[in-house]
């Protein structure tokens, strides 16, 4: 017993991000835009606070009679992010 609990009490090393992974990444997300650049996608257009807040309102009066306490969490959230600026 002495054994578990004493490995409770040292620090263990924080796992490391696996070699390449940052440059694999980057690759990847330069391959998506070029992908993007070839499908003529455009960036979509950044919405305002105001305008995410009433999306997510949206998404609350969509959950407002199946999960009421969901609802509340996600109007709260509105009103917490639309009086960030």
């Amino acid at each position: 017993m002495a054994a578990i609990t004493s490995q409770t009490f040292h620090a263990h090393a924080l796992p490391r991000m696996p070699r390449g992974a940052r440059a694999g990444a980057e690759v990847f997300l330069a391959g998506m835009r070029l992908l993007r650049h070839w499908l003529g996608g455009t960036q979509p257009a950044r919405l305002t606070r105001a305008q995410e807040a009433e999306a997510v309102r949206s998404l609350a009066r969509e959950h407002e009679k199946s999960d009421p306490g969901f609802a509340a969490d996600l109007y709260a959230a509105a009103a917490r992010h639309e009086g960030k600026a």
